[in-house]
């Protein structure tokens, strides 16, 4: 009787869970399916670029939509069991609280493990593919989409142009500044219109009526300018580029982070990035079992009074206090660097979580 008590409660909260992950998972993916589709049509990627990189950020979407599809989940699972009458059944039958939730508790430590690995392995290895793919198309640009008013990003310069006609052909007011000029402090261009041609070699502007103007690098004092009636620049569809660019925290991997957080030529600025993340992760990875703890004796109170619509709200309310706390503790950890408070403060919500999920469990099974 155990057994089949336990497998249909089981079947009923991964039956919620999938469904409320579904949901979740095409929402935020919807989201970030935008913000990936305007970048590749503003640098000429193809629809095969856009679903790898997509691909990519799947397990940083599971791991953010997991933890609140078990909060809701469990919730959900249990106001329907008391409103049909099925909690009152079983306790009558001589089952304890804790034996109906065990088999929530099992699902919530399975996912946990699940999220243990997502956190230290797939989601920074999947962010990291995601930047370079990022940096990668960007430095092979096939097609510029210009945009009135709007700064875009060309390689080694920044293009802005008042208007734009309807083919993106012809730019007026047109304002170039270029990035990462070793031999000078700033270097602009600025002409009254211009004409944008692209070859697989090369993105080439032809300006006209404008004026270049450029700082010294060694004394800022000395500003040299030239006045041209017509002027062509050529920018490389490929950027070549000797410059490492510094991964984030959360682009390494678990292990990578404890091995840098090792070297002591670590900068300070890394060392603040690195310190909390791993225990952001944990954090994060040890949420469905908070979320347990908080929601079963929670839930066993709420649904006699408030019923569905009350289990969502408190659903939202538990998601949003866990999550705020999980972000406030990290952001204290990277604005004060001393190890053990960075190390210790991203798991805030955790001991919080664990300490009123104890009393209210206590309290719960008091009564």
């Amino acid at each position: 009787m155990p057994g089949i008590i336990f497998r249909y409660i089981f079947k009923n909260i991964t039956i919620f869970f999938t469904g409320v992950l579904f949901v979740l998972v095409f929402v935020v993916f919807m989201g970030q399916f935008t913000k990936i589709f305007t970048y590749a049509m503003n640098y000429g990627a193809d629809m095969l670029w856009v679903m790898h990189t997509m691909l990519y950020l799947l397990p940083d979407i599971l791991v953010l939509s997991i933890p609140i599809a078990v909060q809701i989940s469990i919730l959900m699972v249990l106001t329907n069991m008391s409103q049909q009458g099925e909690v009152m059944a079983l306790r009558a039958a001589g089952f304890s609280f804790f034996q109906i939730a065990k088999p929530l508790f099992v699902f919530a430590l399975v996912l946990s493990f699940i999220l243990i690995y997502f956190t230290a392995f797939l989601s920074p290895q999947g962010r990291y593919n995601v930047e370079r793919a990022k940096d990668d198309i960007a430095g092979k640009i096939s097609r510029v989409n210009i945009q009135p008013k709007t700064f875009l990003d060309i390689g080694d310069w920044d293009l802005f142009a008042e208007n734009v006609d309807n083919k993106g052909k012809t730019i007026e007011q047109v304002h170039l500044s270029k990035k990462n000029d070793n031999s000078a402090l700033s270097t602009k261009i600025n002409a009254a219109k211009g004409k944008v041609s692209i070859t697989s070699q090369a993105i080439t502007l032809f300006l006209t009526k404008g004026q270049m103007q450029r700082l010294d690098g060694q004394d800022p004092r000395k500003i040299i300018t030239a006045q041209f009636d017509n002027y062509k620049i050529s920018i490389p569809v490929v950027q070549q580029t000797t410059e490492k660019r510094r991964l984030k925290s959360n682009e390494l991997t678990t292990p990578q982070i404890i091995k840098a957080l090792q070297d002591k030529n670590l900068s300070a600025t890394n060392r603040a990035d690195y310190q909390p993340e791993i225990t952001f992760r944990l954090a994060l990875s040890l949420s469905p079992l908070i979320f347990f703890l908080l929601s079963c004796p929670f839930s066993f109170v709420i649904t006699k009074k408030a019923g569905r619509a009350g289990a969502m709200v408190a659903s939202l309310a538990f998601i949003f206090v866990y999550f705020g706390l999980l972000y406030l503790g990290s952001s204290l950890g990277e604005r004060f660097a001393y190890p053990a408070f960075a190390f210790s403060v991203p798991l805030l919500p955790v001991f919080i979580g664990l300490i009123a999920g104890i009393y209210l469990w206590r309290k719960k099974l008091s009564n």
